[in-house]
């Protein structure tokens, strides 16, 4: 994620650029998610991941995990909706 980093270091806020979750909503096809540390749920219609930012809550249609390790999380199916809550513990 190069062009993400460089852009949050050129707005001036390197604890966004390295640190908390990162999502990139992939128009209708999906989304990629960094720093996750666990699926807490997941399901066709919705999943809950945890990150160290905190919890993040997605609902869309036809979802499915097609890559996940190393704190990256590629999720496939049409999203609808996304929310974060920071600092949120399960």
């Amino acid at each position: 994620m190069r062009l993400f980093e460089e852009l949050v270091r050129e707005l001036g806020d390197e604890e966004i650029a390295f640190g908390g979750a990162k999502i990139v909503l992939l128009a209708g096809r999906g989304a990629y998610f960094e720093n996750v540390k666990s699926i807490f749920s997941l399901g066709k219609d919705g999943a809950v991941l945890l990150t160290r930012g905190g919890k993040v809550s997605v609902e869309g249609e036809g979802l499915a995990v097609a890559r996940y390790g190393g704190g990256d999380l590629l999720l496939r199916g049409r999203v609808l909706r996304v929310e974060l809550e920071y600092g949120a513990r399960r």
